[in-house]
This record gives structure tokens, C-alpha cells and sequence, in this order.
């Protein structure tokens, strides 16, 4: 039974099947900025500086929105969303007096492997291990109380990029990294694997993507352990929201969803303007490389704004956004592998290989394709939801997870 109690008079709660649709729609949306910013990176990462050495004033509009808007923002609001399905997942084993642990493991524990997958066979630049491996350090806070999960949560989100920044300015110097490289060393290793990703050899494809993923995690420590340290807290914080029912009782946290737009939203753009200047090529040096840094926290910051404004938006008026996006949240793993397979397979040289195709290779063109790409994912979301069940890769994670086929056609078949 859900509680009500505290509810504003005449004011219904939100519905189960409702509310999930917000997250639906919530994913969704997240998953479009996570798809505009890794189709763009399958050529930024190696072919950069030639991009934007030719780009046109649309060119550098579609970066900046990329940057300030996007970049960090997409993937903060996805891992969020990661820890409200934890969150959901783990009532749903209370309310049924059923065990928790055991199930969930062997859920994180398939998705590690569906994530090494892609990895080696299609995108470099896979999320899905650490979603993996940090799932199964969320299952240590579970029984953690609310207000140390929310503190913890926004420590790990604030704390460590605001330490690197500092000593990053005290010292003069980036962070050190596991490969002892300097940063402008350890960035040239990746445009020197384009040969490999512009030929047409797949089986040095998969090499170089396995070889890519050791090298960024070598190369790039500090970011790297910045990021998984934020991406731990955006789950935390994640938990904490399943736990107070906010998308099930969307009108009780109204004023607390408006507070953090009003905080957020200012605070985030700002940060993130001032991390974006890195990309852009402004020059910063000690205290200013050092703020650079810590402004990394502004990225998760300014998703939170985001993540209230739809979730406010949708609840009153903007239904048409579930309308359009829910199936899409609903197949998010689907939509996620899909995109990854589409981009690697336009980009690369085994493929279609328009790396090597300068018309393709400007941000507004990028930008297109991959909302072309998003576009046809959600049609393809919403008439296949029409007649299954999940999507394909959640019935086999479902399916994996339980030890047996799961029921995929929305109804029985007639005998």
C-alpha cells in the first residue's frame, strides 16, 4: 500500500505505471545527449583538430551546445537514473518479501559481460562495465540510511573534482597518471590509432578497442577515477530519490524540484562553462587549470536542473514527451547497443567508413546524424513495444538474470 499521508488536498498520487513512464521519458531524453556525444566522439577522439580546423560558424555552434549543454550532462543524468531503477528494483524485492542480493548480483554481474562485449565488438568508449562494477559497490549502501546516502552521494559528486582541482593549482601541474605521461602525450596516443579504425581489418578493430580502453584508463587516471567516484555518488543520490517516492509523488517535491532548479541551473551553466573552456583551447595555467577542474562538479550539478525541469514539465502538461520518448526509456539498453553498432558501423573504415569522407565530417553533420540516429531508435522502440514486451537486449539481460526464457509477445498466442 502506498502512503499518502502529507499529500496536498484533492491531489491524487501518481500512479505506478505513470510515474514510471516519467523515468521512461527521463531515460530516454538522457539517452539522446549520450548518443549525440559518443557518435560525435567515434571522430572527435582522432580526428579533432581536422574537424574543427574546417569549421563553419554552424560547426561552432553545435560544439558549444555540445560542450556546455550536453557533454557530462547526458551521461550524469543516465548514471542518476541507473540508481533510481536500484532504488525501484529494491522496494519492489521488499514488497514481495522476497531476497534482493543474490538477484541483483547476478543482474550487474550480466551486465558486466553484455558491457565487455561491446566494448570489444563495437564502442571503445563503453559505460556499461563501470555501471557494472560500480552497481555492485551500490549494493554496500542499501541498507544505508537516508541522509548518509544523500550526503555521501553529493560528496562524491563535489568532493573529489574540487580536490584534484586544488591540487592541480597548489602543484602547477595536472594530475599524474598510471602510463607517467604528460596530458598532451597521452591525448596523441589516441589519434594515432586511427589508421586501425579507418581500415577495414575488424578483428585489429576489436584489438584496438580493448588496446583504447587500457590506454584511456592508464593515460587519463585522474579524470578517470574523478568520473567513477561521480558516477558512484549520481547512483547514491539515485537511491536516495527512489527512496522518498519523488517521481511517485511528483506534486509533494514540487517546491523541492523548483529549489533545485533555482540553485542548479545557474551554478551548473556557469561551472560548465568554465570546464568547457578546456575543449575549446582556452589556455589556463596553475590556479586557472586547477578551477578548470574542479568545475567538473558543475556538469552533474547542471543535469540535476535538467532532470527537475522535465520532470516538473512532464507532470503538467507535457505529456506528449512520454508520448514520444517512454518506449525509447523502456529499450534504453536496446537503444544504447543499437546506436553504438549504427556509429561504428558508419564511421569505420570495416564499415561504411565515413571517417575518411570530409562532407561527414562537421559538427552540425554529426549532430544530424545522430539525432537521425535517435529518431529512428524511438520509432523502432515504440511499434516494437507494440507487439513485445521488452526490448531485445533487455530480454536476454532478463532472461540471463533469471536462468530462463522469459515471456516476450505482449500477449499469448492463439492456440
Amino acid at each position: 500500500m502506498t502512503d499518502t499521508a502529507g499529500l496536498p488536498e484533492g491531489v491524487p498520487m501518481v500512479p505506478t505505471a505513470e510515474r514510471l513512464l516519467v523515468i521512461d521519458t527521463l531515460r530516454a531524453i538522457a539517452l539522446f545527449g549520450v548518443i549525440v556525444m559518443k557518435l560525435t566522439a567515434m571522430v572527435m577522439v582522432f580526428k579533432g583538430q581536422a574537424v574543427m580546423a574546417a569549421a563553419q560558424p554552424a560547426d561552432l555552434a553545435f560544439g558549444l551546445f555540445d560542450l556546455v549543454l550536453l557533454q557530462g550532462k547526458a551521461r550524469s543524468a543516465f548514471a542518476f537514473l541507473f540508481g533510481v531503477g536500484f532504488g525501484i528494483l529494491m522496494q519492489r524485492a521488499q514488497a514481495r518479501g522476497a531476497g534482493f542480493g543474490t538477484l541483483y548480483l547476478r543482474r550487474v554481474l550480466i551486465l558486466l559481460a553484455i558491457g565487455i562485449g561491446n566494448l570489444a565488438f563495437l564502442y571503445w568508449g563503453d559505460i556499461l562495465i563501470v555501471y557494472a562494477l560500480l552497481g555492485m559497490v551500490l549494493m554496500l549502501f542499501r541498507n544505508v540510511g537516508q541522509r548518509a546516502v544523500l550526503v555521501l552521494g553529493l560528496g562524491l559528486i563535489i568532493l573529489p573534482p574540487v580536490i584534484a582541482g586544488v591540487i592541480e593549482a597548489v602543484t602547477g601541474a595536472p594530475l599524474p597518471n598510471l602510463a607517467g605521461l604528460t596530458v598532451g602525450a597521452a591525448e596523441a596516443r589516441f589519434p594515432a590509432m586511427l589508421p586501425v579504425y579507418s581500415g577495414g581489418d575488424y578483428l585489429a578493430f576489436v584489438g584496438a578497442n580493448l588496446r583504447y580502453y587500457v590506454e584511456h584508463q592508464t593515460g587519463e587516471t585522474g579524470p578517470v577515477i574523478v568520473y567513477d567516484l561521480g558516477v558512484l555518488g549520481l547512483f547514491m543520490l539515485g537511491l536516495w530519490t527512489a527512496r522518498r517516492r519523488v517521481f511517485e509523488d511528483i506534486e509533494r517535491h514540487r517546491p523541492m524540484l523548483r529549489r533545485i532548479i533555482w540553485v542548479a541551473l545557474p551554478l551548473g551553466l556557469l561551472l560548465s562553462l568554465a570546464h568547457a573552456t578546456r575543449r575549446l583551447g582556452i589556455p589556463m595555467d596553475d590556479i586557472g587549470y586547477g578551477f578548470v577542474t574542479a568545475a567538473y562538479m558543475g556538469l552533474p550539478i547542471l543535469a540535476f536542473a535538467y532532470l527537475a525541469m522535465l520532470t516538473l514539465y512532464i507532470s503538467r502538461g507535457g505529456r506528449w514527451l512520454t508520448t514520444a520518448f517512454a518506449p525509447m526509456g523502456r529499450m534504453a539498453l536496446t537503444g544504447y547497443l543499437a546506436s553504438n553498432a549504427i556509429g561504428v558501423f558508419v564511421w569505420y573504415g570495416w564499415g561504411l567508413g565515413r571517417i575518411n569522407d570530409p562532407e561527414w565530417l562537421t559538427m552540425a553533420g554529426m549532430n544530424l546524424f545522430a539525432l537521425a540516429v535517435f529518431a529512428g531508435l524511438c520509432v523502432f522502440s515504440a511499434l516494437w513495444l507494440s507487439v513485445f514486451r521488452f526490448g531485445p537486449a533487455e530480454w536476454l539481460w532478463r532472461s540471463l538474470t533469471y536462468g530462463r526464457l522469459q515471456p516476450l509477445a505482449t500477449r499469448p498466442p492463439v492456440p
